[in-house]
């Protein structure tokens, strides 16, 4: 589907940046790119500060006790963390090596939330000595914890993953709250019953709270509305039946961000209003309220980032047009992964405009970062700025033909900040090794 100048329009003549990104002139841009080379990432710490702040506020002003959590998945860059934990943001991991992160940043176990549906005995023990609250995704998952601390002896908070069968209506590949995806304990019959109170016997487990997170890419209200009301259904029954008041209700994360022309931004406000007047509404007459968490990435950080590549040639065939450019799927893997559609500006004049499609320097013919897309002419050593990259764009980079890794950077009180190197070719061959019998074949 041919892509209008709405979704992308080049830079204008004062050289703004869209409004919602920030304000980056041509000329700074240009400047960065021969400095630094490109690829390179690019993020406004100001557009961070303001989305951190734009939510604590929608949820904090309307309910007492609110925590959120940063989906260290979507960028887990250290000056980006670092920049979050100053706003008094919580860090939610999936993995040991994101935990790891987190305390090296000075993260408490107390600021961190585990979240993984296969977590590994190893990253059980981690978590279980430093005090990091679990969340389980399953009784094998609990099974697993509690043949650990009942070894170790050491109390731990835990609260389950449960599957809600919400649609979220986002993308097949990012819905995680149906009915059929491999996230949670299901709600219906009495494995949820079972899972909490086999924590609620063993003296070393706490169950704290319950957590469900539906998808990514939510812009809109409903499916968080219908999440929280099934929790809450789940919080009643665990009262009336085993007694057990959790502590907190954690609504997940996945509120989105515009990537197209067209689409709008998630009201915050409306959607912290519809949540916060239902959990009250349901369980004020039944227990002390818990409670509400969120673990929001891409909001936070997604429109926060471009990712800066050169144009290495344009090529015109009798069927399409390509411009080809210094940069990948192995450094922007989304719009082949999930049939993304990432906003792409022009960084110069050009010249007429035409349809084009913008094709990686991969050696794979999918290796297509936009489609149809009307731009003006570039010329050769131009370069394009493809949007709202800040989420899940180096943190899925990887190393594929053997390309470098980009450079990262930081806009953040009127400097530019150099926050990743770009690699060398030793990085390449970092941790590898020959045998000897072949050293000298």
């Amino acid at each position: 589907m041919k892509k209008s100048n709405e979704d992308t329009m080049t830079l204008n003549k004062s050289g703004k940046r869209n409004k919602r990104i920030g304000a980056f002139s041509v000329e700074t841009l240009k400047s960065l790119a021969e400095q630094y080379g490109t690829p390179l990432y690019l993020y406004d710490g100001e557009r961070i500060q303001y989305k951190v702040r734009k939510l604590t506020d929608a949820f904090q002003s309307r309910y007492d006790s609110v925590k959120i959590h940063y989906a260290f998945k979507a960028n887990t860059n250290l000056s980006i963390v670092s920049l979050l934990k100053r706003e008094g943001v919580g860090a939610e991991c999936i993995s040991k090596g994101e935990m790891q992160i987190a305390l090296k940043m000075g993260y408490t176990g107390e600021d961190i939330l585990f979240t993984s549906s296969s977590k590994s005995p190893d990253e059980l023990v981690f978590a279980v000595r430093n005090g990091v609250t679990i969340n389980l995704d399953s009784l094998g998952d609990l099974e697993n914890l509690m043949t650990i601390v009942n070894e170790i002896k050491k109390k731990t908070m835990v609260s389950f993953r449960v599957n809600p069968d919400v649609d979220p209506m986002t993308h097949r590949h990012i819905a995680t709250g149906h009915k059929y995806t491999k996230f949670g304990i299901h709600l219906d019959g009495d494995e949820i019953i079972e899972a909490y109170q086999a924590v609620k016997e063993n003296p070393y487990l706490e169950p704290i709270g319950i957590h469900s997170h539906v998808g990514s890419q939510i812009l809109a209200s409903e499916p968080m509305k219908g999440n929280a009301h099934l929790l809450i259904k789940a919080v009643k029954r665990l009262k009336k039946e085993l007694n057990i008041e959790l502590k907190f209700i954690d609504l997940g994360g996945g509120i989105g961000i515009p990537y197209e022309g067209g689409q709008s931004e998630v009201d915050i406000d409306t959607m912290a209003e519809t949540v916060i007047n239902l959990l009250k509404g349901e369980l004020k007459d039944v227990m002390p309220l818990p409670a509400i968490w969120l673990e929001p990435g891409r909001y936070f950080v997604g429109d926060a980032g471009l990712l800066l590549t050169r144009i290495n040639s344009v090529k015109h065939t009798p069927h399409t047009n390509f411009i080809n450019v210094d940069t990948g799927f192995n450094h922007q893997l989304r719009p082949i992964l999930y049939e993304a559609q990432h906003r792409v500006l022009l960084v110069g004049s050009g010249g007429e405009e035409r349809e084009y499609d913008i094709a990686g320097n991969i050696c794979e013919t999918g290796d297509i970062i936009a489609e149809d897309r009307i731009l003006p002419t570039p010329r050769k050593g131009d370069y394009l700025a493809i949007m709202d990259c800040g989420a899940y764009g180096f943190s899925m980079a990887s190393e594929y033909n053997s390309f470098l890794l980009p450079v990262e950077l930081l806009s953040l009180d009127d400097k530019i900040h150099l926050i990743r190197k770009r690699e060398s070719f030793d990085d390449l061959l970092r941790n590898q090794l020959i045998p000897e019998e072949l050293q000298n074949a």
